[in-house]
This record gives structure tokens, sequence and C-alpha cells, in this order.
């Protein structure tokens, strides 16, 4: 009867790591997005992000980063078909599988996958090569924002260092969320034309989009911000009067200058000339991308 009873435990006890197995594999199987970031020389934030056709996020925090550990959080399965809609639309599953050339040392690697229909594509990205694909960089900032990630790391996207091969935007504007349906959007303008723009929420495209523009165009709002007295300005008008309104954030180099300006919607004492630059790139965006 002990025999019988040993066997019957050992039984159960083998269905039972069979079964978890076979559910981490599907867990794994079920995985539409990854994103990992390796460590550098300093203090650049290391952690993975698995984001499965369910919407569970699962995030892994494992140095310089708020939060260290794993956790779990969840986003609409949606989202999560328009991450791999986005990614592909962008030309995700063409590009090569690694951009590893280190002519800038002591950078981070981000490693990327996306699965669509059963198809996996993988690039291991290190930031330091100027041949990736300029999407790449954006797409990587933007799967953190759409699955809320930054509440993890406490990293905020910063585009104004990301290089289109030879330079850096001579134009940035990022919109936060409100409690409303405020518009969340960024943008990345640089003297060659070129646009890059990340849509994430309450805006008619989400998704990461590269576009061309005249480089006139780009360079008459630095050039006009410059002259409105821009790089005279505060660096902050946040004084919160009017709660639940969204913060703009915008950066202009033009010429030996360069600033960022940080502005609470609800803050009336920012210039007018500040809403003029940001009401001239969100009409160029609206005129390149819809």
């Amino acid at each position: 009867m002990m025999n019988k009873l040993k066997y019957l435990g050992l039984f159960i006890i083998l269905v039972l790591s069979v079964v978890s197995v076979n559910a981490q594999e599907d867990s794994q199987a079920n995985a539409a997005i990854t994103l990992e970031r390796t460590a550098c020389l300093g203090v650049c934030p290391v952690y993975t992000v698995t984001i499965l056709e369910d919407g569970t996020v699962l995030y892994n925090g494992e140095r310089f980063v708020d939060v260290e550990g794993e956790q779990t959080a969840e986003i609409d399965p949606e989202t999560v078909a328009l991450i791999v809609g986005a990614f592909e639309r962008a030309g995700y599953f063409d590009w090569d599988e690694a951009y590893d050339t280190q002519s800038v040392s002591d950078l981070p690697t981000v490693i990327t996958s996306v699965t669509r229909e059963g198809e996996t594509h993988r690039i291991s990205h290190y930031l330091g090569d100027s041949s990736a694909p300029l999407a790449l960089s954006f797409l990587e900032h933007w799967v953190d924002e759409m699955a809320g990630i930054q509440g993890y790391t406490g990293v905020q996207t910063d585009l104004t260092g990301i290089s289109n091969g030879t330079d850096t935007p001579i134009i940035t504007m990022q919109q936060t969320a409100c409690f409303g349906l405020c518009p969340v959007y960024s943008v990345a303008l640089y003297a060659d034309g070129t646009t890059v723009y990340m849509g994430n929420a309450n805006v008619s495209e989400i998704g990461v989009y590269v576009v061309e523009n005249e480089p006139a165009v780009i360079e008459s709002i630095a050039q006009r911000a410059q002259l409105s007295g821009y790089f005279t300005w505060q660096d902050r008008y946040d004084t919160i009067v009017i709660t639940d309104q969204a913060t703009i954030t915008t950066s202009v180099r033009w010429e030996d200058q360069w600033k960022q300006i940080v502005r609470y919607a609800g803050d009336s004492s920012a210039p007018v000339g500040i809403l003029w630059v940001e009401e001239n790139i969100e009409q160029l965006v609206a005129d390149l991308v819809g």
C-alpha cells in the first residue's frame, strides 16, 4: 500500500512538472514582442520586457532601474496587435538580424523580437551602429511607452540624441497623456528633412512613421523660434493651476544653440511664442501623417 502511494505521489509530481513546462512553453510561444536592453560601462538601464498576445506584459529589471525584479502588467490585446502591425509596417521583418558595428564604444545593445503569424524576427541593435534603420531606434522607445515600461524603469524617452546616421534632430516635440483624450505622440525633425513621428494614443495614426519633408520648412521653424526668443525663455513652465492637462516638451537646435523647454498646458505664464512653435510642429505632423 505504501509503495502504491509512493508511486502515485511520484506520478502526480511528474504530471504537474509536465503541465508546468508546457504552460511555460505555451507562454513563450505566445510572446508577440520582446525587448532587452543590455549593460554598458556606465549606468544604462538593464531590463527585459516580454509582451504576450493576450496583453500580458512581463518585466524584469536588473540594474539602474527604479523597480528591480519581476513585475506583471496588462495591456489591451488590441494594443499588442497594433504594436506588431506597426513593426511590420515600418519594415522590421525586412531588416538585418544584427546591427553590431561598434564605431563608438561603451553603448548598450537593444535586442528585440516580433512574432507575426508564427514567424519570429529578431534584431540585435548596438546603439553605436549608424547603419541601423532610423525607425528601429524609435520603435524600441515606442514599445517601452506603449507597454508602460517607463513606470518601472523611471527612464523617459529622449529623442534629442537619436542620430539619423549623420546628425541629431534640430527640433523635437513630445506630448504626454492627460485624463481625457489628449493626443499622445512625439516627433523628431532633422535638418535633411527627415521627420520621424511616434503616435501612441488619441491620434489618427498609431505607430512609428519615417517620412521626408522639405528641409527649408523645418529650418524655418527653428529659425523663427530663435528670432522669437526661444533660447532666452525659461527651461520649464510647469505650474499646475488647472489640473489634468498634457505636458509638451520641445527642443530646438539652431546654429550653436540648443535648448529644451517643458510646458504644462495649464501654465498661463508660458510665452505666446512657444505656443507658435508647438502649433507649427503639430501642423507639420498633420500635413505629413494625417
